[in-house]
C-alpha cells in the first residue's frame, strides 16, 4: 500500500511560517541541486518490504544491531561508529561531523543528503567528498525526490514509509530533551524536536509500521 503524502504539505507550510523558511529559496535550492544529476530514480528495491531500525541522536547507549537493516539520522552516526557498527544508510543535511560521514561512506554506508535553502553551500562544498547515494529537496523536482519530513529523524521515517518499508523500529528518539549527540543546546532545537514528535505521531495515525525499540 502506497504511503500518501497529501497531508504533509500543509505541515510544510506551517514549518516555513514558524521558522521563516522561504519557499522560493527552497525551490531555488532544488533547481541548483538538480545540476548534480538525476537522483529521482527509485530506491524502492533497497527499502520495499524490509524491516529497519532507525537510530536517532537521543540515544544514551547503542545495542548490537545488524548493519544490514540499520539507518542512522546524522547526529547518531558518531556513537554507532564508536560501537564498531557501520550503518547501511545515513540520512543527513550535512550539519553533523563530516569526517564520520566520509569514513562511513568509504566503508560501505549509503548516504541520503537533504539539500535545502540554508545548506546549499555545504552541499556544494562536500559533495565530492561524501558522494551521496541520493539527494532530496524540500519540494520535489524532476531530478530530486521529496518524501516530506523536517528533522533527519522524522524525514528518515517518512522516507522508509514512502519507499515501502515493512516496519521501522525507532531507537534513540527522545522528544523531551536535546540528545548528547545533537550538538549544543538551543531553543530552536527544542522546537524542532516538538515538530519531529508531531510528524512521527501523524505518520503513526496512518500506518502501524512504526514502533519504538
Amino acid at each position: 500500500m502506497t504511503f500518501k503524502l497529501d497531508w504533509w504539505w500543509p505541515l510544510q507550510e506551517e514549518i516555513n511560517s514558524q521558522f521563516g523558511f522561504s519557499k522560493v529559496r527552497e525551490n531555488v535550492a532544488s533547481k541548483i541541486v538538480s545540476s548534480f544529476g538525476n537522483f529521482s530514480k527509485s530506491l524502492d528495491s533497497s527499502f520495499t518490504n524490509r524491516d529497519f531500525v532507525l537510530v536517532g541522536a537521543g540515544l544514551s547507549d547503542v545495542p548490537d544491531i545488524s548493519k544490514e537493516n540499520l539507518i542512522v539520522a546524522d547526529g547518531a552516526l558518531r556513537p554507532v561508529l564508536q560501537k564498531d557498527q557501520i550503518p547501511e544508510w545515513i540520512v543527513s543535511d550535512l550539519d553533523g561531523y563530516i569526517p564520520d560521514i566520509i569514513w562511513a561512506r568509504e566503508n560501505g554506508s549509503n548516504l541520503i543528503v537533504h539539500a535545502h535553502g540554508d545548506n546549499i553551500s555545504r552541499v556544494f562544498q562536500y559533495y565530492e567528498y561524501v558522494k551521496p547515494t541520493c539527494i532530496t529537496t524540500t519540494y520535489p523536482s524532476k531530478n530530486t525526490p521529496s518524501w516530506g519530513g523536517f528533522t533527519d529523524g522524522d524525514r528518515s521515517v517518512m522516507m522508509c514509509l514512502s519507499l515501502g518499508s515493512r516496519s521501522i523500529k525507532l531507537l534513540g528518539f527522545d522528544f523531551e530533551k536535546i540528545g548528547l549527540f545533537s550538538g549544543e543546546y538551543s531553543p530552536r532545537k527544542k522546537e524542532k524536536l516538538m515538530w519531529a514528535k508531531r510528524i512521527i505521531n501523524e505518520c503513526q495515525k496512518r500506518t502501524s509500521s512504526i514502533s519504538y525499540y
